[in-house]
């Protein structure tokens, strides 16, 4: 069985892969489903891939707003991936709490991203929770 965690992990991995995918996230996510079984996490998995998709403008919008003095194209394709699943939780996800994803993608930046990533993210998340509810 599948937990919160790594089902955030493949999240993450999916929303990285549509980085360089952009109009395959429906093939991505089948291939993906077809290989693993989520079990009690699929339903979590799907909407927060699909959603942050289908959001995707928004929230890098959102992330560039508070990324001060950086450019959202500037910022590593593994940071963005770990951000944009975390926002669109934080927004669209009212039965997670803020400071939990914002936690899970300090631990995604690092094990991802190394651990200069870590601050970068829980700096901009952090100041993101408050608009986010």
């Amino acid at each position: 069985m599948m937990n919160r965690r790594k089902a955030r992990e493949y999240a993450f991995i999916l929303l990285f892969e549509y980085r360089f995918q952009p109009d395959e996230i429906g093939r991505i996510l089948k291939d993906f489903f077809s290989e693993h079984d989520a079990g009690n996490q699929t339903e979590y998995i799907r909407t927060v891939v699909e959603g942050a998709v289908e959001h995707v403008e928004e929230i890098d919008a959102l992330i560039g707003s508070y990324a001060r003095d950086w450019d959202v194209q500037r910022i590593s394709v593994v940071c963005m991936a770990v951000m944009r699943l975390a926002v669109y939780e934080m927004k669209y996800m009212p039965d997670i709490p803020p400071n939990v994803s914002v936690n899970e993608a300090v631990a995604l930046a690092k094990e991802y991203d190394g651990e200069k990533a870590a601050p970068f993210i829980n700096g901009i998340l952090g100041n993101m929770k408050e608009i986010c509810k």
